[in-house]
């Protein structure tokens, strides 16, 4: 895998939007936080495009992520938000995967898309963390570890994560591959599937009702090569909370029809616990201690 520089004081941030449109004055706060930071966020006017449901058409957005990892000079890349779209784009992008720099790429929910694209084609390792806008909403835990991951500070710290909640048993050592469990099932049985051989899958998701929490998890167990999956850490899964005991009992119970090391609780989503989780390289679930922790760095060596 290709492992990025961390961020310096003063490093250039593309920000893009590979998926829905939003609306102009959401964006200032997100951009204030890279600033305070003291980090320099870029953007063109194309962000702001709008195609109904989408920013803007297809081929314009996939040329804009293409851009952001050819273009002299930037450090890193974070959308500005999640949405929907990023997938449409997916097959356009492949064809550049070998042209494409090593970036530092942060995103979340329907970027989860792009964290599967660079973890297969483009062999790069990603951080699943907040978009741009998300950056003004999320507490100031995450928000301490969104600044650690950008500049590589004490990473055995920052990508520790202890206190979580074990639905079963059991020590796994595997690739960490993070993000959102709709996305990653609607990839399912496409060449930009997640590679489930040895995975330490980190899930999290939102507005979706239980049933169809159930059924997604089903369709993983019954993906072909799910047996080789390592272990599973559930983030927010956006349910209400009157449903959250409920949640527990069928995220219990699909871990130990699995067979598979699991816990809850960990602290990704759509609220205020969003912390950067690095896709693709080697970590520990401990599920008797309710822990996850990365066993090797993200960054490439300076």
């Amino acid at each position: 895998m290709r492992k990025p520089a961390p961020l310096e004081k003063g490093s250039p941030v593309r920000v893009i939007e590979p998926s829905s449109p939003f609306q102009r004055d959401r964006l200032p706060a997100g951009l204030k936080v890279l600033m305070d930071m003291e980090l320099a966020p870029v953007h063109s006017e194309r962000i702001f495009d709008a195609d109904g449901y989408l920013a803007g058409p297809d081929a314009l957005r996939a040329k804009e992520l293409v851009s952001a990892f050819t273009t002299f000079g930037e450090k890193a890349v974070i959308p500005a938000r999640g949405g929907y779209g990023a997938m449409r784009i997916l097959d356009e992008v492949s064809g550049h995967a070998g042209g494409l720099d090593t970036r530092l790429f942060m995103g979340f929910s329907d970027i989860t898309s792009l964290h599967l694209f660079f973890l297969g084609a483009g062999d790069l390792v990603t951080f699943l963390g907040p978009n741009v806008i998300s950056l003004s909403r999320v507490n100031a835990p995450t928000l301490n570890r969104v600044k650690a991951t950008l500049f590589g500070l004490a990473p055995e710290d920052t990508f520790l994560y202890a206190g979580l909640s074990p639905l079963t048993s059991g020590r796994v050592q595997g690739r960490l591959v993070a993000g959102n469990l709709s996305l990653i099932t609607s990839l399912l049985g496409t060449r930009f599937a997640a590679e489930l051989e040895g995975a330490i899958l980190v899930l999290e998701d939102v507005d979706e009702p239980l049933y169809r929490v159930d059924r997604m998890l089903t369709q993983l167990v019954l993906q072909d090569g799910f047996h080789q999956v390592g272990g599973f850490a559930f983030g927010d899964m956006g349910v209400p909370a009157e449903d959250l005991p409920a949640l527990t009992q069928v995220l219990r119970r699909f871990s130990e029809a699995s067979g598979k090391p699991a816990v809850m609780g960990f602290p990704i989503g759509h609220g205020e616990d969003n912390v950067p989780v690095p896709e693709g390289i080697q970590a520990l679930l401990d599920a008797d201690i309710g822990l996850v922790r990365a066993l090797e760095s993200p960054y490439t060596e300076k």
